[in-house]
């Protein structure tokens, strides 16, 4: 989709648009989650609330802090007995190349891995296996074209306060993404 295209998106279909790429990367990161284990993670990034695109690794040309976003999610995980070892990453490097990813397992330092994959549909796995056990994995989207703030406030002001407390899941646990039509929800200070 165009700038120009996007921009002449009512709101709320730039709401559903952005809705719809959440729930489908939080089905990918659960996925992933569940060849490392299925037990619980530690949250790092809900994902649902945009970050600005200006100055992204797939930024477009024109693309400001209030045009453009990108989504990200990540969880962490502490697995007992996990000591970074190279076939923790080649793991997940086998699951990200049997979906037909475009995937790359690198040695970071001595004791430390990265396995990096992008999906068929511009997504970006990043996996990082560590010597002390504690690995994590994000999800990065591409950058799309929005109203990065109007965005900000459509969707963190539809959802109930107590739903942000969530610090860890057990994979495919998230927070739903609000309908258009969910009340504006005040917060407290």
């Amino acid at each position: 989709m165009t700038r120009e295209e996007a921009e002449r998106l009512p709101l709320e279909r730039q709401f559903d648009l952005l809705g719809g790429r959440y729930v489908r990367m939080q089905e990918m990161l659960a996925d992933a989650q569940r060849v490392v284990s299925a037990d619980e993670w530690i949250w790092v990034s809900e994902g649902f609330s945009p970050i600005d695109g200006d100055g992204q690794r797939w930024s477009m040309r024109g693309a400001t802090s209030k045009n453009s976003y990108y989504l990200n999610m990540s969880r962490t995980i502490k697995l007992p007995g996990a000591s970074g070892a190279v076939e923790d990453a080649e793991l997940m490097a086998e699951y990200f190349e049997a979906q037909g990813w475009s995937t790359t397992l690198r040695q970071v330092d001595a004791r430390r891995y990265r396995v990096e994959a992008m999906t068929d549909e511009g997504f970006w796995f990043e996996y990082q296996v560590r010597p002390h056990g504690q690995y994590s994995l994000g999800l990065y989207s591409k950058v799309f074209w929005g109203d990065t703030y109007a965005l900000t406030f459509a969707i963190v002001d539809r959802i109930p306060e107590e739903r942000f407390g969530i610090e860890e899941s057990l994979p495919g646990e998230y927070i739903p993404f609000p309908k258009w039509s969910d009340p504006v929800v005040p917060k407290v200070d």
